[in-house]
């Protein structure tokens, strides 16, 4: 297969040269294109108000292109103009740190795999659950196993997977599960701090507060040792509420 490659944590990231090398050795054609620095939380952002640029980079895998725009903007640019042949499928990550529950809406990571399903790629973001000491090994594995069988999925135009993998050995691995996507909010997540030369200033942290509203839901699945595999639709239209709203509009 011929699978673009990108992610969010830039090229020197260990994740991305773990799914490379798994892919690169079952004897797939990977074409990497990434960020050429860190660019986590920035969603599905496009470069407008600047040039984007791309270099050509040797790494211990082989040749990368990087670009100094986002996920999305790397994936448009390979699908554009650097790869000749249109891929079979999008792989975005391995990520560090989970992108479950709400964090779709705000993961760089999930952004890159959303802009190759809007051009018509089989495409899926896959992250590890944890921000310290990862175990790749799971997740490029998974990545190997499931490359050849997203096409068997029959996933409708503009829908991908998004992908959580637990932090354990492949042999703790519980088994991979569909998954709903669950609820992850951040109670007090703006925490302020004071420094003497500075002043105020803020930093993101507080608890995690995750809520499964049902027994499929990613963020409980996750938890118990199974590979969360959740489809996601770029239309975000909530359609049970569609009369309600036109009910009121007919009043104006």
């Amino acid at each position: 297969m011929r699978i673009l490659l990108t992610n969010d944590d830039g090229i020197g990231a260990d994740g991305l040269h773990a799914a490379w090398h798994a892919l690169k050795a079952d004897g797939h054609d990977v074409f990497v294109c990434v960020p050429d620095r860190p660019r986590s939380a920035v969603s599905h952002a496009i470069t407008m108000h600047k040039p984007l640029r791309v270099k050509k980079v040797e790494t211990r895998d082989g040749l990368a292109h990087t670009t100094n725009g986002t996920p999305a903007d790397c994936v448009t640019m390979a699908l554009l103009h650097l790869m000749p042949i249109a891929p079979d499928l999008c792989i975005s990550g391995i990520n560090i740190g989970p992108n479950l529950g709400d964090d779709v809406h705000y993961s760089g990571t999930v952004g890159g795999a959303m802009e190759a399903a809007l051009n018509g790629v089989s495409s899926m973001a896959i992250s590890l659950n944890t921000h310290k000491d990862p175990l790749w090994a799971a997740a490029a594995q998974f990545c190997v196993l499931i490359a050849p069988k997203i096409g068997d999925m029959a996933l409708p135009r503009d829908t991908f997977l998004n992908v959580n993998v637990p932090n354990l050995p492949p042999t703790e691995i519980q088994g991979a599960r569909v998954t709903s996507q669950g609820s992850r909010r951040y109670k007090g997540d703006l925490v302020r701090y004071e420094a003497p030369i500075v002043g105020e200033y803020y930093w993101r942290g507080g608890e995690v507060i995750d809520r499964a509203e049902s027994d499929d839901a990613d963020v409980l699945v996750v938890k118990h040792g199974f590979i969360s595999v959740t489809p996601i639709h770029v239309d975000l239209t909530r359609r049970d509420s569609m009369e309600s709203v036109s009910s009121v509009l007919q009043t104006l």
